[in-house]
């Protein structure tokens, strides 16, 4: 057996050659499970003749003989050349069967070969926030929002109120549309133009808006409409107000002053959590941002299609089912997002090696466990679906990504700084001509 290997860029091109005894097993015992299934006149079936086989069947024996030849040689092929595929991606190409002689070639990706940066000290910015009254004021207010009731009134539409509304669309190339529905005043539910005519009038009353521009999923403009709208009922909104029987109704303590120390401290979590999710991020991006070492595409595509699974996934929950179009602009934008990931995770991976950092067993069954309680399903159940479906490892690189971004963030110096110092340094450090631009053009 010969082998030459081919490098451009990540791909591997792998030449290989074999001729000999071992082919021409492999080609008898190809045409000899060919000649079990096949039906060709004037001979019985099972009992065709190897040479009428090999006339007739040329193609699918060459095509045959390649796969099993490569499944049973190339791991110690692979081993040998100390190559290792980055992803299950492999296609095979100019196959030659001649007598007992193959050649054929196997192109694949490899991991890309860089240079870990320094990970340790990084400097975080983050805003440093702490909960006033106001945000307190605020949460109490939503909360009272929520609890919100509605009722018919005979007075003017304004921000707030719940109305009823019969439509009419009437587009520039004649179709036609009509529905009624409900919709919040001054929530983006209704088009801008059309919601302004609606302020101020009564129900009963009816306006009518011309040239409004109709879009597509692309948000590009593919005509104008005229649209009537009639206001059914006009609903207007009541606030509870925020007492000791309302704080007990919505279980949030015995008095006013309870809750409003429950309010505070479901704040402090939720920020807490936002800046966690916030410093885990900023790392990442300064990870990113070291890097610009080419990715294998096969890894890109594996992550576009898992980022647009997620997307169409978020869209269903609001009830849109997305087409084609909108698919394809999605995935247009989401490509370098997809890049950036890969770059990331073998970041991510290298300094897990780096650090000896590794996923144990029982972290794997632990995280499946408690995935399956949000999917109502066993950890069993859920462990053989992951299984089948190939997806355990996005459950190893979750954990190895946290535990590793959990090493980043005790070694990194954070600096907390005022929204006005952060917005005011970042401003300064956009501003051409600032001292931090004249460093970089300098360096």
């Amino acid at each position: 057996m010969s082998v030459t290997v081919e490098e451009k860029g990540l791909v591997r091109t792998l030449t290989i050659e074999e001729k000999g005894q071992e082919i021409k097993s492999l080609i008898d015992n190809v045409v000899k499970e060919i000649a079990k299934n096949v039906n060709i006149p004037g001979f019985r079936k099972g009992h065709v003749p190897p040479a009428v086989v090999k006339a007739r069947y040329k193609q699918a024996i060459k095509e045959e003989v390649a796969r099993k030849y490569i499944s049973e040689k190339l791991q110690s092929i692979l081993e040998e050349q100390k190559l290792s595929p980055v992803s299950p991606d492999i296609s095979f190409g100019d196959v030659e069967l001649s007598g007992d002689s193959l050649k054929l070639k196997v192109a694949f990706e490899v991991a890309p070969d860089f240079e870990l940066k320094e990970y340790e000290g990084l400097e975080i910015e983050m805003i440093k926030h702490e909960i006033s009254e106001e945000d307190i004021e605020k949460a109490i207010q939503n909360l009272l929002e929520q609890h919100a009731t509605y009722k018919l009134a005979d007075k003017e539409v304004e921000n707030g109120d719940l109305i009823k509304i019969y439509y009419h669309i009437k587009a520039d190339t004649g179709e036609e549309e009509e529905d009624e529905f409900e919709v919040a005043v001054g929530q983006g539910q209704l088009r801008p133009e059309i919601e302004e005519k609606i302020k101020g009038k009564k129900a009963g009353d009816e306006v009518t808006v011309h040239n409004v521009s109709l879009y597509n999923e692309k948000g590009e403009e593919f005509g104008k409409a005229t649209v009537t709208v009639r206001i059914l009922e006009v609903k207007e909104k009541a606030l509870p107000e925020f007492n000791d029987q309302f704080v007990k109704n919505t279980n949030l303590g015995e008095n006013v002053e309870e809750a409003r120390k429950k309010i505070k401290e479901s704040l402090e979590n939720q920020i807490k959590d936002a800046k966690e999710r916030e410093l885990e991020q900023k790392i990442i991006d300064k990870l990113a941002e070291q890097y610009d070492f080419d990715v294998p595409q096969s890894v890109v595509k594996a992550e576009l299609e898992h980022l647009l699974q997620e997307y169409v996934k978020q869209l269903e929950s609001y009830g849109i089912k997305p087409n084609q179009e909108m698919i394809a602009a999605a995935a247009e934008g989401l490509k370098k997002t997809a890049e950036k990931n890969v770059r990331v995770m073998f970041v991510i991976n290298k300094i897990a090696e780096k650090e000896n950092i590794k996923v144990e067993e029982e972290e794997i069954d632990k995280e499946i466990e408690n995935m399956a309680k949000a999917y109502n399903m066993t950890a069993d159940q859920l462990k053989k679906y992951l299984e089948e479906k190939g997806l355990i490892n996005n459950i190893i690189y979750a954990i190895l990504k946290k535990k590793v971004l959990d090493l980043i963030k005790e070694k990194a110096n954070i600096v907390e700084m005022t929204k006005e110092e952060y917005e005011s340094k970042k401003a300064k450090e956009e501003k051409p001509g600032t001292e931090p631009e004249r460093e970089k053009e300098e360096d």
